[in-house]
């Protein structure tokens, strides 16, 4: 990562609206291809509500400028694959003139060794089904496409992927196998009529 790139948990003079405002200009080019994030369209307080109490909003800096954003949120969970308290990892974004420069693995990085600290087995995200880039990242850091499900605006689809820290509870094949099944029960509830 370049050395001028701080990520750092976020001081109180950094405040919600400029990391609102990284999300919103960060997220220009997804929303150019297509791919709705809807986090960013928040109020800032809303932002700092979901990030709770007991979450983490991770920022990037160049000197005092905000460059990248990540949270990792408190949940608990009741499906097959995250049954309990687990980290959700939101709030991505960084800037297009910083993208290559390492900052999205570091704030990912970061946010794994918190969750470990914080004594979480469970990491999970969501993303829009077409931001293939994302995805991909997921995978080669050890996450697995574990659901499918058409998103609350209900004018696309996200994928879930989930990271094990203390060992993968599911083989691979099994992931798959109910990846697809929900991509299949989606596309039949909500697609074909």
């Amino acid at each position: 990562m370049d050395s001028a790139i701080q990520i750092v948990e976020k001081p109180d003079w950094v405040s919600w609206e400029e990391v609102k405002q990284c999300m919103v200009d960060a997220h220009a080019v997804n929303r150019a291809k297509g791919i709705k994030m809807y986090h960013y369209q928040w109020p800032a307080e809303q932002i700092k509500e979901s990030v709770g109490e007991k979450g983490v909003m991770l920022v990037a800096l160049d000197g005092k400028k905000v460059v990248g954003t990540g949270a990792l949120i408190d949940k608990e969970g009741h499906a097959w694959y995250a049954r309990g308290p687990y980290a959700y990892i939101g709030f991505d974004s960084v800037l297009p003139e910083y993208n290559g420069r390492g900052i999205y693995k570091e704030l990912s990085l970061r946010r794994e060794e918190i969750a470990r600290d914080k004594g979480y087995d469970v990491l999970l995200f969501d993303t829009h089904r077409k931001n293939h880039r994302v995805q991909e990242i997921g995978l080669k850091s050890g996450y697995k496409k574990v659901a499918f499900f058409r998103a609350k605006s209900g004018d696309h689809f996200n994928v879930i992927m989930v990271k094990w820290t203390n060992g993968r509870p599911f083989s691979a094949s099994y992931c798959a196998w109910r990846f697809f099944r929900s991509k299949v029960k989606s596309y039949l509830r909500y697609v074909v009529k």
